[in-house]
């Protein structure tokens, strides 16, 4: 099955039905793929907290970034 049909089909799943089929899909993962992923997350994650503490990264607190992501997308 394609892929963009797959992931229109599994949107209309309720939340709680993609929680598990998220689950399920990241233990069928191949564990050296997974090392992979969470080492490239830590490097991000990193890369942007040393941007930040040298003051290259524009921040705000928790509520101002919801509301402001509620008005880039219309809600």
């Amino acid at each position: 099955m394609d892929r963009a049909i797959l992931e229109r089909e599994a949107l209309k799943l309720p939340q709680h039905e993609r929680a598990l089929l998220a689950d399920a899909e990241g233990g069928s993962l191949d564990d050296e793929v997974v090392r992979e992923a969470e080492s490239a997350c830590a490097h991000e994650a990193d890369d942007r907290y040393q941007a930040f503490l040298r003051g290259e990264l524009q921040t705000l607190e928790g509520p101002a970034m919801f509301q402001q992501l509620r008005e880039q997308h219309g809600k």
